[in-house]
């Protein structure tokens, strides 16, 4: 179940729509399926207790971008003002025809949400067919590209964290399993873009698609990042399943194995002045979470988790 969260009220800014958030507990359970939602149980009962924007946002779906067999990415033109967001957070997806939203990750960076002259948001989704929202977008892009969607900003698992000043923070960790680099890669681009002094520690856990390390959501804008410095520190990929080609690690640090416990907290080294962001399938979250604030370990405030089912 989720936890109860604060409810608030979004602030208006002459640059545009901003969700304002208020003190938030780090662990923010947003359960989350592999696109959000699904027919047993709605995206919108799920996040009832979320913080979230009161205004829809007309969007146009503008292109449809195949990563691999089963994700897609989808950049969606705002239509109205710029607006602002706060890094790792969600998207009411309201389609033609269907009362209900779906619920699905930005992994856009802010600043391209506020752009004066071409304002976007961004999307990866996983084919899902229980999931009507996930269904629809999944549809030929031939059939739904320029289709008018709305969209609602919520979620309280951000980049900055609410709780702790940047100032105390000079070391960011993020642990993501499968799509769960949703959230992260709207996370790191924030910091790339923003140049915050701080070293970034990525540790990806992805099954591998049938394209190899090229088909890995996300994983070469990830790598260019920290190729062109804009991010410092380092990624570790993890890969399971099989792979008939030969994987090319392209100067990446792969394993091809599970993450463990001990890689985190190898990661995380001094823990006084890191905060580390775990999302991904909930087995996989809740055991590097108690691993990493158990007896003597991490202060509970700077380990921020989301988690899906």
């Amino acid at each position: 179940m989720p936890l109860k969260l604060a409810t608030i009220s979004p602030s208006v800014s002459s640059s545009g729509r901003r969700l304002g958030l208020a003190a938030i507990n780090p662990i923010a359970f947003c359960a989350r399926s592999k696109a959000m939602s699904t027919q047993r149980s709605g995206h919108l009962e799920r996040t009832a207790q979320e913080p979230r924007d009161e205004s829809l946002l007309d969007v146009r779906l503008e292109r449809i971008d195949q990563v691999n067999e089963r994700i897609r990415l989808y950049r969606l033109k705002l239509e109205s003002e710029p607006i602002k967001f706060l890094a790792g957070q969600w998207l009411d997806t309201y389609i033609p025809g269907n009362p209900k939203p779906g619920g699905f990750t930005l992994t856009s960076t802010p600043r391209a949400a506020a752009d004066p002259k071409s304002p976007y948001l961004e999307l990866a989704v996983q084919e899902s067919p229980e999931n009507p929202p996930a269904a629809w977008l999944w549809q030929s892009p031939s059939d739904i590209t320029g289709s008018k969607l709305q969209v609602r900003v919520g979620g309280s698992f951000v980049f900055p964290p609410s709780q702790i000043p940047l100032g105390d923070i000079s070391h960011v960790v993020f642990v993501a399993g499968g799509v769960g680099i949703n959230p992260l890669v709207s996370m790191m681009g924030h910091i790339a873009e923003e140049g915050y002094n701080l070293e970034v520690k990525v540790l990806y856990a992805s099954k591998l698609p049938a394209q190899g390390l090229k088909g890995v959501l996300f994983l070469d804008r990830i790598r260019k990042w920290f190729t062109e410095k804009q991010l410092i520190g380092d990624l570790k990929v993890f890969t399971t399943g099989i792979y008939e080609g030969q994987v090319e690690s392209r100067e990446l640090d792969v394993h091809e194995r599970r993450f463990t416990v001990e890689d985190v907290k190898e990661a995380v080294g001094k823990k006084n002045n890191s905060v580390v962001y775990v999302c991904g399938p909930a087995t996989m979250t809740d055991a590097i979470v108690d691993g990493l604030t158990g007896d003597r370990g991490m202060d509970k405030n700077r380990v921020m988790l989301e988690k899906w089912w």
